[in-house]
């Protein structure tokens, strides 16, 4: 579906082919005029003197729609713009989009207080048409970002990693270790009311940024629990008072689960969101656990947004964490987290059997932001996750 980075620049005419995909210290400027964008009534090419590539001005708020640039391939590289946000408003760049479900995504919760809150920038994967910013807690930092005034995002890419510098400073705001979205090269776009400018691309400048992730420390840790099976989503006109009577029978088909980066059991890449009004989904998904004794094991846990453990046909552990509702959010801040709570686990000498239910999301949020959850026990000793 994208084409190559050569054909957008030379109908500008602005660049030769030898450009396409090099390695280059000079920025290439991108003009923001209707011609090399794609626009659905929510965008204004604006002329101005003191801007020699144009002026866009997104209308639509933030997920109401974006503006895309047309026939480009960018992977990995510098991209740097100026953005002046109108209102409170979370507006930001997407890039290695694919189409408008599939991309990595940088924005910024403007407010008053951006300099000192611990979520003015936010890394997000959109993954499936889902919007992940509750799985990621790790990726939101302050940023020394002005409101109401332009200015100045560099976002250098490398492989699986990011680094974001604001407003000209020296030391990245963010630092993302871990880029989680499904596609490595796509199109940019913009999304959320703003005002853009400055829009340059220097594709193979990483600033010497390493490209491959940081070794993931739960792939060797064994008291993750990483290795379930799930079965396909069913739809439950309630989830209160649910059991293991509401599991689908023995004959359903279960499917390994592959843990994400982290130990992370990341649902949303899995699932697509379901209509804004469709009852709610609960998975259920199950995994053994063979201890050589009989103890009790404390299990952290984070999740979104409901769910329910059972250990050997009995519940251990239920849990609610509801961004929307008030007093509903778990630490921190109604993200998943491990430090969202925790249960003992009890385990016999043998096989143990361990099942999760999980319900996506809330009725005001459904089926767009994160679903998934991860366990990790306090010691793994005479434990084996089979």
């Amino acid at each position: 579906m994208q084409k190559r980075f050569v054909r957008s620049v030379c109908a500008l005419g602005v660049f030769g082919a030898a450009s396409a995909f090099a390695s280059t210290a000079t920025p290439l400027p991108i003009p923001l005029v209707a011609g090399n964008w794609l626009a659905s009534g929510n965008a204004s090419f604006i002329a101005k003197e003191a801007f020699p590539q144009g002026i866009l001005q997104v209308t639509s708020e933030s997920e109401e729609g974006f503006v895309a640039l047309k026939d480009q391939h960018f992977d990995n590289g510098t991209i740097e713009f100026d953005i002046k946000p109108v209102g409170e408003e979370m507006p930001g760049i997407r890039f290695h989009q694919n189409d408008g479900d599939t991309a990595d995504m940088l924005y910024i919760r403007v407010s008053p207080d951006c300099p000192a809150s611990q979520d003015c920038l936010q890394y997000v994967p959109i993954i499936k048409g889902r919007v992940l910013w509750d799985v990621y807690p790790q990726y939101q930092a302050s940023a020394p970002f002005r409101e109401n005034e332009w200015n100045h995002i560099r976002l250098v890419i490398s492989g699986k990693r990011m680094n974001v510098y604001v407003n000209g400073r020296t030391e990245p705001s963010l630092r993302v270790a871990h880029l989680e979205g499904e596609a490595s090269t796509g199109t940019i776009a913009f999304e959320g009311t703003a005002y853009y400018a400055n829009l340059t691309l220097a594709p193979g400048v990483t600033d010497g940024l390493a490209p491959k992730a940081p070794v993931d420390l739960a792939a060797g840790d064994r008291r993750y629990l990483v290795r379930w099976q799930d079965i396909e989503p069913v739809s439950m006109d309630t989830t209160d008072h649910l059991s293991l009577s509401n599991m689908p029978s023995s004959g359903s088909r279960w499917s390994p689960v592959t843990a994400d980066y982290g130990g992370l059991i990341n649902l949303s890449r899995f699932h697509a969101p379901t209509p804004k009004h469709a009852p709610p989904q609960v998975i259920w998904l199950r995994t053994t656990v063979q201890s050589d004794r009989e103890q009790v094991r404390h299990v952290a846990v984070g999740w979104l947004r409901e769910i329910w453990v059972f250990a050997d046909g009995k519940p251990v552990f239920s849990g609610k964490n509801l961004y929307n509702v008030k007093g509903g959010r778990k630490a921190p801040d109604g993200r998943l987290s491990l430090e969202n709570d925790g249960f003992d686990l009890p385990l016999h000498k043998g096989t143990n059997d361990i099942v999760v239910a999980i319900d996506g999301n809330t009725p005001d949020m459904r089926g767009r932001y994160g679903w998934g959850f991860m366990m990790r026990m306090d010691r793994a000793e005479g434990i084996a996750e089979k």
